[in-house]
């Protein structure tokens, strides 16, 4: 635990004297981010001759040069919320919040969510939050795994966790403000709603927890605390999902589609939902470090600690290499 304790303080340290997201650096001049890579491209800082590789979460300042190469494409996300394709063998110059027949709007709002996000890294009260992570949580014998510290949309959640020691049986307990709402018996490590029970109420807060059974003893995880969104939230979310789904039907796997999708269920508290889209945008982006660094902080904020440590420490290993 005491190690633990030292690997948190150091990657804290190291990330706010040196901090990593592109954003970190004359914030105020950026005037766009790279949303999205395939292939090979290439920028030229203005006043400079020196090119750089382009991998997402670079920012893009007024005079900056963007080349694509043979077979390469580029989504450049502007702040006014307009994304602009560039095809292969082209080329621009970064001159305002540029448009063209390229270009879609996304709106300002949902470019707004993304560079929050990525800003974030930069705050030295958010990034401390790594402190607050329960030492102990590596030491516990069952650790749940979903859902955790999140908002969610399913009034009928299935519940999942990992354990380190076999059992005869699991119990799982669910609990409201009131007490108990129900206990169920399992030999699995993850329970499906129980279709016996009422569905869960819209706009509630609940908590559970996970104790293994055997013969000698037993031993129980920590409580984890989950929240519904109101009915109407969730509407107004599938929404706007809808909406930006749509904008990429010619390119789901587009690596813009997936962060504005995450940071919009970030901000609506929809922690796992974000982090699986920016765990689509980290895999289709190897060599950014920016996809690591969000991660890491939203890791933190669910309470997985040991994957916020993982994210952060290849994040710096990739800052170091580029």
């Amino acid at each position: 635990m005491r190690r633990e304790s030292h690997i948190l303080r150091f990657l804290i340290v190291i990330i706010l004297l040196f901090p990593l997201s592109c954003f970190a650096q004359n914030k105020g001049s950026a005037l766009a981010m790279i949303s999205d890579v395939e292939g090979s491209a290439y920028l030229t800082k203005a006043g400079s001759d020196d090119s750089h590789k382009v991998v997402f979460g670079m920012q893009l300042l007024q005079g900056d040069r963007l080349e694509t190469g043979r077979k390469a494409s580029v989504s450049l996300l502007f702040s006014n919320g307009n994304l602009v394709s560039l095809g292969s063998n082209s080329s621009i110059t970064i001159s305002g919040n540029q448009s063209g027949s390229s270009s879609r709007n996304i709106g300002a709002g949902m470019a707004g969510n993304f560079s929050a996000l990525a800003m974030r890294q930069d705050n030295k009260g958010e990034m401390g939050v790594l402190m607050d992570l329960r030492s102990d949580e590596t030491s516990q014998f069952i650790i749940p795994l979903s859902p955790c510290n999140t908002m969610i949309s399913n009034t009928a959640p299935g519940l999942k966790w990992e354990s380190t020691k076999p059992a005869d049986e699991f119990v799982v307990r669910l609990y409201n403000s009131q007490g108990l709402v129900w206990e169920k018996h399992t030999t699995s490590t993850s329970l499906a709603f129980p279709q016996d029970e009422a569905v869960l109420e819209f706009g509630q807060s609940y908590f559970w927890n996970v104790e293994g059974v055997d013969l000698i003893n037993s031993f129980r995880s920590l409580n984890q605390k989950f929240s519904i969104l109101a009915e109407e939230k969730i509407r107004e979310i599938k929404e706007e999902e809808k909406k930006l789904l749509g904008m990429f039907t010619d390119d789901p796997g587009n690596s813009s589609l997936h962060s504005l999708l995450g940071a919009y269920f970030a901000t609506t508290g929809l922690l796992e939902d974000a982090i699986k889209e920016f765990e689509l945008v980290r895999d289709s982006n190897p060599e950014a470090s920016l996809p690591h660094e969000i991660l890491g902080g939203l890791y933190s904020d669910v309470g997985k600690k040991d994957l916020a440590i993982a994210e952060l420490q290849k994040a710096l290993t990739l800052e170091k290499e580029n």
